[in-house]
């Protein structure tokens, strides 16, 4: 028998999926493989080859998916509730770990096709200003409007007159978003972290200005793409923006134990490049309908089901927002997915398939543990007095001093729902609060309260 009937119809995604797995010091890999083939051979040759983080490649292809689209589509969960595949990514990492390598890589076809635009505006330009002579009859002509996906420096008011002119939406793509959030009150004091909540939401946002002139974009698309080092990530979270539902918004990308860049000769494969271009073009290429795909009724009732199982109590109130957040999420992921299923002729483009939903599902338990490993490092320990009602009554049974395994006994015990009240994980990250506990040895703690 040879290894091709070994093997069978396994592919080479699944066995180095697998090899990451096993061989790899990380518990929260990308899910690659929720991508149609033709996109995981392009993300494993990028690795391979650019050692580019898979974690980098796999949601900065998400996002320039979601940027593609844009309001093209959304997905109709039931009457009166659609939703936008918009996306608010952080890639986290040290310096020299390639971060803005592999978004350019992820971005090069929109790059592509907004240098295009940006060819066919200087034409039509300087043809507006050969015809726009002081004739009368000259004087209705119409100067022409620049079409873009991608922005990085702007004021606000710049960003609403970019979206007028730009209906299927942009992404804020900025190669150290430590500037982004620096610009936020640089204009005016209004809190502008608060204009993009609505904007991540798709709520219509409005300018009035003082000569008397408004605007107002019903149907906002706001995608956010850039990198930010791992010393700066406390900037996420100051102002207000750890307790507004603004850090909840954000896709932490935060690769664990991350390898170092090593340079090589190998040369990448043209054909793979080529079809990678093609897919994301021919996204930017869909006509813009403003369609609403439904999901197919397998697949709406195996999310419900998900959704409705999911834990109702938390140890920390950050896990409770991320949560909401990401279930979103999960329909904008799920959105994404189906249409680069349908752009790599693996789907259609009529409703949400149910490998859709489960990629979707998948992609919230990834950034899920990344969301909740910023917010330890980010957040400001309380004193039992601010603790959440959970947090004080299981600090209120655990002995004064105690082992991990009886910690974990009280703490993860049976609750009225008949499943544990917390999980093992949390309760660990809740011992590593020493203003509560003291580690008196490995495996023992005592009470510090």
């Amino acid at each position: 028998m040879t290894t091709n009937e070994i093997l069978g119809s396994v592919s080479l995604a699944d066995l180095e999926m697998d090899f990451l797995k096993n061989t790899e010091d990380n518990e929260n890999i990308f899910p690659f493989d929720i991508f149609p083939n033709a996109i995981q051979e392009i993300i494993l040759e990028a690795n391979n080859k650019f050692q580019f983080s898979i974690d980098y490649l796999g949601s900065g292809i998400l996002s320039a998916a979601s940027t593609a689209i844009g309001l093209k589509y959304r997905l109709s969960v039931k009457e009166d509730w659609n939703e936008k595949c918009n996306l608010f990514m952080v890639i986290v990492g040290r310096p020299g770990d390639s971060k803005s390598h592999a978004l350019k890589f992820c971005f090069n076809p929109i790059h592509k096709k907004d240098s295009e635009y940006y060819i066919e505006y200087q034409e039509l330009l300087d043809d507006f200003e050969k015809n726009n002579t002081s004739k009368e009859d000259n004087k209705s002509l119409k100067k022409p409007l620049l079409k873009k996906n991608l922005i990085s420096d702007f004021t606000p008011e710049a960003l609403l007159y970019i979206l007028q002119n730009n209906p299927n939406g942009i992404c804020i793509y900025v190669d150290e978003l430590s500037g982004w959030l620096k610009n936020f009150n640089r204009y005016n004091n209004s809190g502008e972290a608060e204009t993009y909540l609505s904007m991540w939401s798709g709520s219509p946002i409005f300018l009035d200005r003082a000569s008397g002139k408004s605007m107002r974009i019903d149907e906002p698309f706001i995608g956010v793409i850039g990198s930010t080092q791992i010393s700066v990530l406390k900037e996420f979270a100051r102002e207000g923006r750890n307790s507004n539902g603004f850090m909840d918004r954000l896709l932490f990308v935060y690769p664990t134990n991350p390898k170092t860049i090593k340079w090589n000769i190998n040369k990448v494969d043209k054909r793979l490049l080529n079809n990678y271009n093609n897919i994301i073009t021919s996204l930017l290429d869909l006509d813009n309908k403003k369609e609403l795909l439904p999901i197919e009724q397998n697949a709406k009732e195996y999310l419900f089901n998900w959704q409705n199982d999911r834990p109702e109590d938390f140890l920390f109130d950050y896990e409770r927002s991320i949560e909401i957040k990401l279930q979103q999420y999960v329909l904008r992921f799920s959105l994404i997915i189906q249409l680069l299923c349908y752009a790599c002729k693996e789907g259609d483009r009529i409703q949400i398939e149910l490998n859709a939903i489960k990629a979707g599902i998948k992609l919230f338990e990834y950034y899920k543990v990344n969301a909740i490993r910023v917010r330890v490092q980010t957040s400001t320990k309380n004193y039992l007095e601010s603790l959440t009602e959970l947090q004080r009554n299981i600090y209120a049974e655990l002995d004064k001093e105690f082992t991990t395994a009886e910690g974990l006994k009280t703490a993860c015990k049976t609750g009225k729902n008949g499943k544990p009240r917390i999980s093992d994980r949390q309760f660990k990250t809740y011992l590593n609060d020493r203003k509560l506990f003291k580690r008196v040895s490995r495996g023992n703690y005592k009470k510090v309260l």
